[in-house]
């Protein structure tokens, strides 16, 4: 035993939590379903998955696209100043960091710098669904390209009852309501985020936050899926393969390959839906 360490006389409560990720993923599987059936379709279509984060919730896009065992297909948007929030202070501090994402129009800007195609759907990952930054982005998406997808992926509890931070009175959850393609995923993360009070003696502590570990088994399980769905339609796909065990099945650079063919279209697509003006 490691000098100054005491032995645990129970488990770690926040090990419960699994029990409760697991139980939310098994209640909306018909949904993941659905959502994996429209990756397969911009995936198969030589498209791609367009992924919007903003805060912590950025860990779940790293998850999607690049990865060990990560399908080609998904397109991040992360713009740095509202999703790195490791500095914690100075000129890339936590509090202009959260300064960002209060600012209305960044959803807009960030769309003007790609060009979307029929039916590629918009993923918009925020852990309450209420931060202005996410729910400017998927106003914007759905004023622009009504016709296509849009996937949240938040607390459905915490974005049904918080009050909005957006000017337009909404939250996430209701602009994927009044979406003509909407899903909602919850991440299932209780209202606060924290899931463990640890009452001390010096204090009573809430710790332990859910949103990330949902949110990385939501898309996991969608990763899962989809590949199953490509599989079904008989389409042979890219995985990033585990290169420290040698696996050269599919090798890096036609991973990476792919990608940059799906990437070159984004940025340069005659056939891309015009933005409603």
């Amino acid at each position: 035993m490691i000098r100054g360490m005491t032995t645990p006389t129970t488990l770690p409560s926040f090990l419960d939590q699994l029990d409760r990720v697991r139980a939310v993923m098994s209640a909306q599987a018909n949904i993941l379903q659905q959502v994996a059936a429209i990756y397969a379709d911009a995936i198969a279509s030589g498209g791609v998955v367009h992924v919007y984060a903003n805060g912590h919730s950025r860990l779940a896009v790293e998850e999607m696209c690049i990865r060990m065992g990560a399908l080609t297909g998904f397109h991040p948007i992360l713009q740095v100043g509202i999703t790195t929030f490791t500095d914690v202070i100075g000129p890339n501090g936590i509090r202009l960091c959260q300064t960002l994402e209060k600012v209305e129009g960044l959803g807009a800007q960030l769309l003007n710098e790609y060009d979307i195609a029929p039916g590629e759907p918009l993923v918009v990952i925020t852990a309450t669904g209420t931060t202005a930054a996410a729910v400017d982005i998927a106003r914007e998406w759905v004023r622009r390209y009504p016709e296509n997808p849009i996937i949240g992926l938040c607390s459905r509890e915490q974005s049904t009852k918080a009050a909005p931070k957006h000017s337009s009175g909404e939250n996430l959850h209701q602009i994927i309501d009044r979406a003509k393609r909407g899903f909602l995923i919850d991440n299932a993360m209780p209202l606060g985020d924290t899931s463990v009070i640890v009452k001390g003696t010096t204090d009573t502590y809430p710790i332990c936050p859910v949103s990330s570990l949902g949110a990385i088994t939501v898309v996991q399980c969608l990763n899962e899926l989809t590949l199953r769905e490509l599989d079904r339609r008989g389409i042979a796909h890219h995985v990033l393969r585990n290169m420290h065990l040698k696996n050269t099945a599919d090798t890096y650079d036609l991973w990476i390959r792919d990608q940059r063919a799906r990437y070159a279209r984004i940025l340069n697509n005659p056939a891309a839906v015009r933005p409603v003006k």
